[in-house]
């Protein structure tokens, strides 16, 4: 057989030698990419024929694309499974022939038995170890804590909204009873903000807020005025 086009005889002498052997049979030079050339060719020509074909050397052509996409399925079964039982005995620590091989069919030989090599030691033996954290995985990680840090730092209280007496009426003592708080705070006004940044969530007058960033609403004054000095909102001028 040459190096030139494959023809419909050459496939089945492939086939025929290969299903006849215990092991990989040698393969014609550069076999694979012949065949894949012969396969379009058929291809080619069956996608110009009118089904159902009309004449004689229609159906031949027909018939033999079928024919050959057939025997080339059986052909990479029946070798692969002779490439995935030699690699099943090296990994057993068997000595394995390899010489007819393409390039492609040792590696995946070579992968199959690496693979069942780290089974056999990983559920067999014992030797199972956790695998590294890869290191863009640790510096999402470090990432992760380090926001988590700076949120529980940035937390924002009830005392960060806690508006004094002497702040309201001027130079009295600080006032804790939140009674006389809330009657002050009620006359406030309420001031339109946008939310520039992700706000922890805080309680103020029995009222749970947890503000989102992008977000805009009406605030009290005073704690809108607290937002903004911390950089997480802006005022909306109307």
């Amino acid at each position: 057989m040459s190096d030139d086009d494959l023809s419909y005889e050459d496939v089945i002498d492939v086939w025929e030698r290969e299903k006849e052997a215990k092991l990989p049979c040698t393969l014609p030079n550069k076999f694979y990419e012949r065949l894949r050339r012969y396969i379009r060719d058929l291809e080619s020509e069956v996608e110009d024929i009118e089904l159902p074909p009309k004449n004689k050397r229609a159906r031949r052509v027909q018939k033999q694309y079928e024919r050959v996409k057939k025997i080339s399925e059986l052909f990479f079964k029946e070798r692969q499974k002779k490439i995935v039982l030699a690699a099943y005995h090296k990994s057993m620590g068997k000595t394995v022939s390899a010489e007819n091989l393409v390039d492609a069919e040792l590696e995946l030989l070579e992968e199959i038995s690496t693979l069942l090599k780290e089974l056999k030691n990983e559920v067999f033996l014992g030797e199972y170890k956790r695998k590294p954290k890869r290191k863009a995985s640790r510096e999402k990680d470090r990432k992760e804590e380090k926001i988590e840090e700076t949120t529980k730092s940035e937390t924002v209280t009830k005392e960060d909204f806690t508006v004094s007496e002497s702040q309201v009426e001027g130079d009295k003592d600080i006032v804790s009873e939140e009674d006389s708080l809330s009657a002050d705070l009620e006359g406030q006004d309420e001031i339109l903000i946008h939310i520039t940044e992700d706000v922890p969530s805080f309680v103020d007058m029995n009222v749970t807020y947890d503000l989102q960033k992008e977000e805009v609403l009406t605030l009290r004054e005073d704690l809108a005025e607290v937002l903004i000095e911390r950089g997480k909102a802006r005022k909306i001028k109307l």
